[in-house]
């Protein structure tokens, strides 16, 4: 009896661990899919997620004590041109690594991204700061970045607290006036905000992108994304779209669900590429009609190109 009885709780045993096995890779599995989504063929989106023309060069910056304070990425320089900038702002405890792999991507599109190694970027004082260190190696001679900047085309993105920080670099700083564009992603509902991080849209004054995604459901769900669209001045263009299926943490890696739309809306916003432009502007935009994007609402859309 007592033989038969541990060969019955062996079998329960295996069991149990065959059960947890199976549920942790379908878990994983749908993990996986929701971060890859299904791009239609020949679509705005499909083409901004593939790499651009450029080869990327990496750039670590150092304190003097030998610390890392940005990493910047940037095209292979050719001749005499220049390049927008892209300041990025790193969601809480998060790195440059983090977002290593978006972050090439941009820049093989033609931009300057310039990260810091903050992991609290919330009140946006790291992303000013970062515009004013490439605008000031811009007009270094000694610098590789030497009148490589297109001082006046500066875009900000940023994921969870560091959506709070693009905010808050505009509205607050005085390198923010000349933000021409800002790209919330993941932002974080006001009650998740510690008190020097809340930020404000209604004091927006250029064009705004929202990038959510429909499993988000704790920090940045649906109604905090569209109450940050709401609030927006009557007359900022804006824009807002949840990515089907993407989690908080959905931009980490290579960008993810966010990719695609996110390169076009800086290439449309920062190089005036008129192509990536059809993904947005007006009631015929791509972004308006894809069955990857929930939620997907716009104001001042129409009529506005730069």
């Amino acid at each position: 009896m007592m033989i038969r009885r541990k060969q019955t709780w062996l079998v329960w045993l295996l069991a149990i661990v065959l059960i947890i096995a199976v549920s942790v890779t379908v878990f994983l599995q749908i993990i996986t899919r929701s971060n890859v989504p299904n791009l239609a063929e020949g679509s705005i989106e499909q083409h901004y997620s593939q790499p651009g023309s450029s080869l990327v060069q990496v750039e670590e910056v150092m304190s003097p004590t030998g610390n890392p304070v940005y990493r910047i990425y940037y095209p292979e320089f050719q001749g005499d041109e220049s390049y927008p900038i892209i300041s990025w702002g790193n969601g809480t405890g998060a790195t440059p690594d983090h977002y290593n792999e978006l972050l090439k991507h941009l820049a093989s599109w033609g931009f300057v991204v310039i990260d810091s190694y903050s992991k609290t970027t919330g009140t946006g004082q790291e992303i000013a700061e970062a515009i004013d260190y490439l605008t000031q190696e811009n007009e270094r001679s000694g610098s590789i970045f030497y009148e490589k900047i297109q001082i006046e085309q500066i875009g900000v993105a940023g994921h969870s607290q560091g959506s709070t920080g693009v905010i808050n670099a505009h509205t607050n700083y005085t390198s923010g006036s000349r933000i021409k564009t800002i790209v919330s992603i993941a932002l974080p509902d006001l009650k998740h905000c510690d008190p020097e991080d809340i930020y404000d849209t209604s004091q927006i004054t250029v064009p705004f992108f929202i990038m959510g995604g429909t499993r988000d459901f704790l920090i940045s769900p649906v109604s905090t994304n569209q109450l940050a669209l709401q609030l927006t001045a009557s007359n900022t263009p804006v824009m807002m779209g949840m990515a089907k299926g993407a989690a908080h943490t959905a931009i980490e890696g290579n960008g993810g669900n966010h990719r695609g739309y996110l390169t076009a809306w800086m290439s449309y916003r920062l190089l005036n590429d008129q192509e990536a432009m059809k993904a947005f502007h007006g009631d015929a935009a791509e972004m308006m009609h894809n069955t990857n994007w929930q939620h997907v609402e716009q104001a001042n859309m129409t009529g506005f190109y730069k």
